[in-house]
């Protein structure tokens, strides 16, 4: 019988071994060596012995700040949300091993959150499936072999308004209440760019278009793990009268700061103008004049890159005869 080993990456141990035909491995944590070569001698005298000593998988800790690193790693921009959203979880659970968690526990969690903690159902469902898709990633990298989640459903969301968007008189505040700051907000509304693609955004990123190169449009791709689109997918967009007049006003690298500060900058903005709204709220405005001027929803859904349909279907109340000339083809 080949005995239990324990390797190192780094910091953290892993505990190897043997077991029904397949190879394990385990992540043990940030613990000393002392302290994995206990876990590996008490693994080796269960294995022996036939007597189980150790749980089968880690604890939920245990597993998630390994999660934790390889998402940093691979989705730099979201890492803050993954921790923010699976943080409940982890207080409840956290000294738990994966292997004893049962979906009964999971579903008296639910509840609570939803009645003791007076979480809406949108915010659970995003916590629910967050943790769904860690642990589904565990079972693929073959350091689990069972999902707590897998049979918890995540609850539907009662939650469904109408999009907000800016009128002209609301934009025309919002250029007037800062004028330095004003092509920025104009070239975005005219747009649709998110506030992470504005960031990395350069005038080397207009490409030109037609036999006079009149016809300018932005490029926005995905060039590394720091400087991805949401999708992941590259898109153009045409730039319009608005746009092009907003882009000769700006800099060759349209800002110099993280895009957190971006919608700072908005904030303070939107609030001297008197118009409310987060910086997002500019996107909409995008995609709703586009809906309301006719255009067709995949082709909206293609400049706002949006990786869902479902997500472009939020603007199809604003079409021009919101539906009204389809209805009348029938008289009941």
């Amino acid at each position: 019988m080949a005995k239990p080993t324990i390797e190192w990456r780094g910091n953290r141990p892993y505990l190897s071994w043997s077991e029904g035909g397949r190879r394990w491995r385990r992540s043990l944590g940030q613990i000393d060596s002392r302290a994995a070569e206990k876990i590996r001698s008490a693994k080796e005298a269960e294995l022996e012995h036939g007597v189980r000593i150790l749980p089968r998988l880690p604890t939920v800790r245990q597993f998630l700040e390994a999660y934790y690193d390889w998402y940093d790693a691979t989705h730099p921009t979201t890492g803050g949300k993954l921790r923010s959203e699976t943080k409940r979880f982890m207080a409840k659970f956290g000294h738990r091993h994966i292997d004893k968690i049962t979906a009964w526990e999971v579903e008296r969690w639910k509840a609570s959150r939803l009645t003791d903690d007076e979480a809406s159902p949108e915010t659970v469902g995003k916590e629910i499936r967050r943790l769904k898709t860690a642990f589904k990633v565990g079972i693929g990298w073959n350091e689990l072999d069972t999902n707590p989640m897998a049979k918890v459903q995540a609850p539907r969301g009662v939650r469904d308004v109408a999009v907000e968007f800016y009128g002209e008189e609301d934009l025309k505040a919002l250029y007037e209440a800062n004028p330095d700051r004003a092509p920025l907000w104009r070239f975005m509304a005219n747009t649709g760019m998110r506030r992470g693609e504005v960031a990395k955004a350069t005038k080397d990123d207009v490409a030109f278009y037609g036999k006079d190169r009149s016809e300018k449009r932005i490029r926005i791709e995905s060039l590394s793990a720091k400087q991805r689109t949401k999708s992941g997918r590259w898109r153009e967009v045409p730039l319009n009268a608005g746009a092009c007049e907003a882009l000769d006003q700006l800099p060759d690298k349209f800002v110099s700061c993280h895009a957190d500060t971006i919608s700072d900058w908005f904030s303070v903005d939107a609030a001297e103008a008197k118009i409310g709204g987060t910086l997002h709220r500019l996107r909409h405005t995008f995609c709703a004049h586009l809906a309301m001027a006719g255009v067709p929803l995949r082709r909206i859904q293609k400049f706002a890159g949006h990786a869902d349909y479902k997500t472009t279907e939020m603007y199809a109340h604003l079409c021009p005869t919101g539906g009204m000339s389809e209805v009348q083809k029938i008289n009941l």
